[in-house]
């Protein structure tokens, strides 16, 4: 069990940043061959934002995001932009909740509406991204300076 465990540990960062580059990638370039879907859920909620062109913008987005992600560039910048894209969708349930409970209501969710929830576990891995990130970025520059601090017997 043991060794599960130490590969999980081992592949949990990079795994998460794949998998939702994937996911990202794919539900992006979905958007330019059908956006209609989309710009339906638009119009039942953000009647503003529900056009083909829109829909575009949103899938290029998503598509660049999932390319950086592959490619390691910029993963902090990159999840707070998932976690926008994603808080986006769950706002539906707010401002649109026939669209997401349907017409039997809370706590029974439409089609839509399971479609629009499983956002919520993405927007959660977004922010374990940034999370991840940042402790990468914040722990060298931590260890350095305690190092800094010891070799010259100096405290900040």
């Amino acid at each position: 069990m043991n060794t599960f465990f130490n590969l999980a540990q081992k592949i949990y960062a990079p795994f998460l940043r794949i998998s939702l580059g994937i996911v990202l990638f794919w539900i992006g370039a979905l958007k330019f061959a059908d956006p209609s879907p989309v710009v339906g859920l638009l119009q039942a909620s953000f009647t503003f934002l529900a056009s083909n062109g829109f829909v575009y913008f949103l899938g290029a987005l998503e598509v660049i995001a999932g390319v950086l992600l592959f490619a390691g560039i910029g993963l902090r910048y990159v999840g707070l932009l998932s976690m926008g894209l994603f808080a986006g969708t769950l706002t539906i349930f707010v401002i649109a909740p026939k669209v997401g409970y349907g017409e039997a209501g809370f706590p029974f969710l439409s089609l839509p509406g399971e479609f629009l929830l499983k956002d919520l576990v993405l927007f959660a891995v977004s922010i374990t991204l940034v999370g991840i990130e940042t402790a990468k970025a914040t722990v060298p520059k931590m260890v350095q300076s305690k190092t800094m601090q010891f070799a010259t017997g100096k405290t900040a």
